[in-house]
């Protein structure tokens, strides 16, 4: 894609590049959908004290963000100046430049649905960085890689900087967004924070070169194998402004974040459907499942409300559809960080061992 990419104005070329979002619309179907369903299933089939002691991902977090949806919902059309706090906070954010827009509104559901797009862009970094070093940890596991507490600290740390290069470039200069018909803004940083971000980003990554992969070959002779290296050299290819290439970091990443999620799911499916009478059906029953309830959830039942409900003749937005994307995004990222922890004993078994 990189190499084509000076030909695009060649329509024979160009339109290729142009499909690629109507592709990997389709194939969210069978790997972006599944990916997001699949956590639940993982975590709400574990048990009551499973639940109630993660007590904030699993139920404090999605009840928030029902109560966020509904308050949006029934009071959409409230004038965001009839509101004290947020004329004040937008008065303060001013003088800082386009920070102000974000809150803006003019409605209130406009403002409380700019919120949630913002927390979303704010976590998926983070989700994609801590995937990553799972990756690499659960491959050294594999691949006898030994790497110190301090080192794995290191690596985390300098991958989740990629997050923060991330979240800082795409919050300068307060750029208007826009996703299925609804508008919002982004924050707008300094300019200087983003080389300030880049930064750290090459001092993480030579940190890391130097004293955990040279650092450890020089003390065994051990370096780290290709199934190590390969997230985190994607990683930075892939999310680094000066090598990204647009259809394929906003399309094709999350496609391939979703397939390399899956892959560590079946192999803990797997293990655990093996255990049971007639894992054969099990397992189709599980893929179909998961397959049908990304439909549902992400476009059958939010379409079928907003069509009921006259959503988009009231507010110019598809509520439903854009409250389902936004609620199982956010919602993701926090079940997994209670799920993917190597202490724990379903992890070590299924997937560890």
């Amino acid at each position: 894609m990189i190499s084509t990419q000076g030909f695009r104005t060649s329509w024979a070329i160009d339109q290729h590049f142009k499909n690629l979002t109507v592709t990997t619309a389709s194939l969210s179907l069978l790997v972006n959908y599944p990916h997001f369903l699949v956590s639940y299933k993982l975590a709400y089939t574990r048990g009551r004290d499973f639940i109630t002691g993660n007590w904030w991902q699993l139920i404090v977090v999605p009840l928030g963000l029902v109560g966020l949806f509904a308050l949006a919902f029934f009071f959409y059309d409230t004038p965001v100046t009839s509101l004290p706090a947020v004329t004040t906070l937008t008065g303060t954010l001013t003088p800082w430049g386009g920070n102000a827009r974000v809150l803006s509104g003019p409605r209130l559901g406009d403002l409380l649905f700019t919120l949630a797009f913002n927390v979303m862009i704010f976590t998926v970094g983070w989700h994609y960085t801590k995937q990553v070093f799972g990756c690499m940890m659960v491959q050294g596991s594999f691949d006898g890689y030994r790497m110190s507490p301090a080192q794995r600290q290191l690596t985390k740390r300098a991958l989740l900087s990629i997050w923060g290069m991330n979240f800082v470039y795409s919050n300068i200069a307060g750029s208007q967004n826009s996703f299925s018909q609804f508008t919002y803004y982004s924050f707008d940083f300094p300019d200087i924070a983003g080389p300030i971000s880049q930064l750290a980003v090459f001092g993480g990554l030579i940190l890391v070169v130097h004293r955990v992969f040279y650092a450890n070959y020089r003390a065994t002779g051990q370096a780290p194998s290709a199934n190590l290296l390969a997230p985190f050299v994607a990683l930075y290819i892939w999310w680094l402004p000066q090598t990204r290439q647009y259809e394929f970091y906003f399309l094709l990443t999350p496609l391939f974040h979703s397939l390399q999620y899956l892959a560590f799911v079946y192999k803990m499916e797997d293990a655990r459907i093996r255990t049971l009478p007639h894992p054969e059906l099990r397992a189709t029953a599980v893929v179909a499942g998961l397959v049908l309830a990304g439909w549902l959830a992400f476009e059958f039942v939010p379409n079928s409300l907003d069509n009921a409900l006259g959503t988009f003749n009231a507010w110019k937005m598809f509520f439903f559809f854009t409250a389902a994307m936004l609620f199982i995004n956010i919602h993701h990222y926090f079940i997994d960080n209670v799920l993917w922890r190597f202490k724990d004993p379903q992890v070590r078994v299924y997937l560890l061992s």
